[in-house]
């Protein structure tokens, strides 16, 4: 009698056979403990990279965003230690780190009127960095590549994980469905972004009061940033379903072509997500480091055409 006649009754699988019913789930034959696994490849060189990638991004966008706030060890950096780390403000020009854009100085002018004086000792970054790293936490890249790196959800392909099974995005993992929102308002900064650049190539001379145009190091950095960022931004999946989706008919009328073309372009866009998702998060914060050397004075800011 053959395997089949011996180890099936009728179409399904014996329990005696050491399998199961047909629809039953089948264990893999996997080892258990941390990064146990039967691979040969060095399949830990990305988790372990990615890890560090965005270990080291996090850190360095809580110490700049807290180093101008003023309370605790932070009363000796920035604006509170009078030297502000957020702009320079070298022949008048104005080249502001994108993440202090939109500058929000509590207390102070127009814009500190709205906001409560208990909250005047936060850092301009505290008010303003919740949306873009919104945006970005809950993208679905950067939940792959964070749930992967730092949560082990999975490790890797079978390779064992140290904690219970994946149970979805539950609890608090639910802010995960507001990216679409989150998209909202980072749609908004590209024109705030924009604007920066457009201020980094005016000069103005307080005593003169003359104006001319100009091109510096940090007008280039800002511009590079605009464009990385757009082309993360309008590569984002939320994005590409905002003009694309719900549409069953493309080449009927104005306002269709219009859709598909811009559907197109996003998904010219989304195609390399990750790369603009990883290339534009270290061009931010290069711009804010070569801000912040500059006003330390371990740089100097270079026009390379025009100014006063």
């Amino acid at each position: 009698m053959g395997f089949t006649a011996k180890y099936m009754v009728g179409r399904h699988w014996t329990k005696s056979a050491g399998l199961r019913r047909m629809g039953e789930k089948i264990p893999l034959p996997m080892k258990k403990g941390f990064g146990a696994t039967d691979r040969v490849d060095d399949w830990w060189k990305g988790p372990t990279a990615m890890a560090a990638y965005l270990g080291i991004m996090i850190v360095y966008a809580t110490w700049r965003g807290f180093m101008e706030a003023d309370f605790w060890i932070f009363e000796e950096f920035g604006r509170s230690a009078g030297n502000q780390t957020m702009a320079i403000e070298s022949e008048g020009s104005h080249v502001l780190s994108p993440l202090f854009s939109p500058l929000v100085i509590p207390g102070q002018g127009k814009f500190g009127g709205p906001i409560p004086e208990a909250l005047w000792w936060m850092s301009p970054a505290m008010f303003i960095l919740i949306f873009p790293a919104g945006f970005r936490g809950t993208c679905y890249y950067y939940r792959k590549a964070y749930y992967r790196a730092f949560f082990q959800q999975p490790t890797g392909c079978a390779v064992s994980t140290p904690w219970n099974e994946y149970s979805g995005e539950t609890g608090l993992l639910l802010v995960q469905n507001l990216h679409r929102y989150f998209l909202y308002a980072a749609l908004a900064y590209l024109p705030i972004l924009s604007y920066d650049v457009w201020l980094s190539v005016n000069f103005h001379d307080p005593v003169s009061h003359a104006h001319s145009y100009g091109v510096s190091v940090g007008s280039l950095v800002l511009a590079v940033n605009v464009i990385a960022l757009a082309g993360y931004t309008f590569g984002c999946h939320a994005f590409r379903h905002l003009v694309g989706g719900g549409s069953n008919l493309w080449m009927s009328g104005s306002r269709p072509i219009l859709r598909y073309r811009m559907w197109r372009m996003s998904t010219w866009f989304n195609e390399h997500h990750k790369d603009w998702a990883l290339y534009s998060l270290f061009i931010v914060m290069f711009s804010d480091f070569y801000i912040y050397v500059c006003t330390m004075g371990w740089w100097t800011e270079i026009v390379l055409w025009g100014g006063l």
